[in-house]
């Protein structure tokens, strides 16, 4: 699309042309090596298509600014806030952000979730402003591998690999196990399930064998969904809830234990996960287990 009129901000997903220029504009805010690497790795990820949710505004010639808006799996999308060029009106963002929000509906989204290293700033009024909400502050977690099990724990509980049959019964007690919950309680009902679960499947190297049900006297009380990022030499735990009936009773040191025993067995140096600022039962709960902080975010969301 072509504009005569140069106070108009033209905005399109970024070409093979000038994704390199986005980028470097998008993650300005870093260390030049740390900005080059990630640029590389994106470009390297992307191969010879454009990357993916890369979004673009030119006012006239030069690059005016530039945002990440990727699509995930599970009607949800990803976003990084508008950076603009130092010779730009402070406008600029807004155009591109509103711009960019206005089509992703239209590509299936239902949800628009950011992560920022503050709940305020510039950015967080920028996103207020386009109907966005903080909905919680995350903790991210990890435990190495000093402190995983080093012969397999013996607490009680039954482990059991998801299989594709499985697929209500998991469903039914992922809904049994957010009833209650202190992690994210501002987004329960917002999804359903079937997206949820595509969301959590699109999450590193799916493998069924990593989602487990646990089990106490033949009867479901909980489940650990896990995940794996060989780049990183890393699992994730993506989730992990205990049903209301059964909580209070150590089995969600028992679950995460077991994830630690897995996560050894398959040559992993970190177990990692996220967990609600506010959830105080499982921060300790993870503890326990011998998981620290190393990182935080706050979670900002727009639901269409």
């Amino acid at each position: 699309m072509n504009c005569q009129n140069t106070d108009l901000l033209r905005v399109q997903p970024a070409s093979l042309v000038d994704q390199t220029a986005g980028l470097r504009l998008v993650f300005a805010h870093l260390p030049l090596a740390d900005r080059e690497r990630i640029v590389t790795q994106v470009l390297a990820d992307s191969g010879e298509t454009p990357v993916a949710g890369l979004w673009v505004g030119y006012r006239g010639e030069p690059l005016a600014a530039a945002m990440l808006a990727q699509i995930q799996p599970g009607r949800t999308a990803v976003l990084s806030p508008p950076r603009v060029a130092p010779d730009q009106p402070s406008q600029t963002g807004h155009e591109l952000l509103a711009q960019v929000m206005a089509d992703l509906p239209n590509q299936g989204v239902q949800m628009v979730q950011t992560l920022l290293e503050t709940d305020q700033g510039p950015d967080v009024d920028l996103l207020v402003e386009h109907g966005f909400r903080h909905v919680s502050n995350l903790l991210y977690l990890v435990s190495l591998t000093a402190s995983f099990p080093t012969s397999r724990p013996s607490d009680g509980l039954e482990f059991v690999a998801y299989a594709t049959e499985d697929h209500q019964r998991l469903a039914g007690l992922l809904r049994r196990t957010y009833s209650g919950s202190l992690d994210c309680p501002e987004i329960d009902g917002i999804r359903n399930i079937e997206d949820v679960l595509t969301g959590y499947q699109a999450i590193g190297e799916f493998d069924p064998a990593r989602w487990i049900f646990a089990r106490r006297h033949g009867t479901d009380i909980g489940c650990v969904l896990l995940t794996d990022h060989p780049r990183s030499r890393q699992w994730e735990l993506i989730y992990m809830g205990v049903v209301p009936e059964s909580r209070g009773q150590g089995h969600g040191v028992a679950i995460a234990r077991h994830a630690q025993w897995l996560a050894r067995q398959a040559g992993r140096e970190r177990l990692v996960l996220a967990v609600d600022a506010n959830n105080e039962p499982a921060i300790a709960m993870y503890a326990a287990a011998g998981f620290v902080v190393w990182d935080h975010r706050s979670v900002f969301l727009r639901v269409f």
